[in-house]
């Protein structure tokens, strides 16, 4: 009976992994969709976001990066900004838009002029693809003349949006690629790797492919995320009337970048994005965050070395594999000796392991920083108690005489 027992566990666990795996593939290609429209509604939410967007209290606000926003400015227009802020002594400026092809000599001159008097000055690239397979291969640049005052940084984030129409859910970075030898880097790395080398050589060393973004706010954004105005901003009369005090600029890390038509405004959509921050983290609607922001968040991280690590893929199955295979032992126990009990104390128990390990999130992620991966645990656990069912009233029975004689008895009927 002893023996009997342990087997079930065993049999019971493999069955439930083996369905679980059928759903994953299932899922993979895509065949419930149709079925799932509170599904799509959640589909772009993680757990941590809730921390985000709901727990974390309001952070200071940053002081060594001033965003300014380049609006709809022309190059002559954008020139004439940089010259200005330039006389201010910035410790490196970086330049979040592209520049590919001439447009009017004066202004192209003017734009050359002013790239030419920074001192520091990143350049944005754009890693690219031109075949099938997932490795970036070559770069995008603005036009040599302009590239040539400047070093390069790209401005790439992972979204997860495969065309235009997708939501661009930005929660991660890569630091660094390798592009046909030579070592590119994010925007946000390279800028602190001028302001801060220390630092970015710290953040690099952690080794990681794919960074989460520990995200501190925003800039002024009408209550679209949490933390907004964490960001000190400049709009373009700012600049043209030099609205500013000079020790905002003076040895601090400048970032040009399109911020709306105008400080504040939610109807621009270019480069614009989801972050976990955005004040409705189910159901998006509004894109919470413009790129020149996100790569400042990045930025802030790096210099501010609050870095969030998460727990491996093997660690995240280790976890799924022991709490299916504890929950399994339970409820096979109770399948013994309470079959009467089985369903209501399995739902029950369940229900706690569930929140109890979503609370187990939350807590550790808004505390330390640390993304606990138990996403496919809590489905197995969610799953563990009506799969085991199957296994003991579908499976087992096939394999007994007594069983197929009572689903021969059913056929009859």
């Amino acid at each position: 009976m002893f023996k009997k027992f342990w087997l079930d566990t065993i049999l019971g666990t493999i069955f439930i992994l083996l369905l679980m795996f059928g759903f994953s593939q299932l899922a993979y290609f895509k065949i419930f969709d149709v079925l799932d429209p509170i599904g799509d509604a959640f589909a772009d939410m993680e757990t941590t976001d809730i921390v985000f967007s709901q727990i974390r209290q309001a952070p200071t606000a940053e002081e060594d990066i001033v965003l300014v926003n380049i609006g709809n400015e022309s190059r002559a227009g954008i020139a004439y900004m940089i010259s200005i802020i330039n006389q201010f002594n910035p410790k490196v400026v970086g330049v979040d838009t592209f520049f590919k092809n001439p447009k009017d000599s004066l202004g192209d001159q003017l734009l050359e002029e002013a790239f030419a008097s920074v001192e520091n000055l990143i350049l944005v690239s754009k890693l690219e693809q031109t075949d099938e397979d997932d490795e970036f291969d070559s770069l995008g640049y603005s036009h040599p003349r302009f590239n040539q005052h400047a070093q390069t940084a790209f401005a790439n984030f992972i979204t997860g949006a495969s065309t235009q129409e997708d939501l661009k859910n930005c929660r991660t970075f890569a630091p660094q690629e390798l592009v046909n030898g030579n070592m590119e880097y994010a925007l946000s790395v390279k800028l602190a790797m001028e302001f801060a080398p220390e630092k970015a050589e710290k953040f690099l060393k952690r080794g990681n492919d794919v960074e989460i973004i520990n995200y501190k706010g925003n800039v002024f954004d009408y209550g679209a995320t949490k933390f907004g105005t964490t960001y000190f901003a400049l709009d373009v009369e700012d600049v043209y009337n030099q609205n500013f005090v000079p020790e905002l600029i003076d040895g601090k890390i400048i970032i040009f970048c399109f911020l709306g038509s105008y400080l504040g405004d939610r109807q621009a959509l270019e480069d614009k994005y989801f972050t976990p921050l955005n004040a409705k983290y189910t159901g998006k609607a509004h894109a919470d965050m413009f790129g020149g922001v996100v790569h400042a968040n990045a930025l802030s991280m790096i210099l501010n070395e609050n870095y969030i690590n998460s727990m491996s893929d093997n660690w995240s199955n280790f976890w799924a594999f022991f709490l299916l295979y504890l929950n399994v032992i339970v409820f096979c126990y109770i399948y013994k000796i309470a079959p009467k009990w089985y369903d209501g104390l399995t739902k029950l128990i369940q229900l706690i392991e569930a929140l109890a390990l979503f609370s187990m999130v939350v807590y550790v992620f808004n505390f330390y920083d640390y993304k606990l991966e138990f996403n496919l645990a809590i489905i197995a656990i969610l799953l563990s108690g009506d799969l085991l069912e199957i296994y003991f009233g579908v499976v087992k029975n096939l394999f007994t005489k007594e069983g197929r004689r009572e689903l021969t008895k059913l056929k009859k009927l």
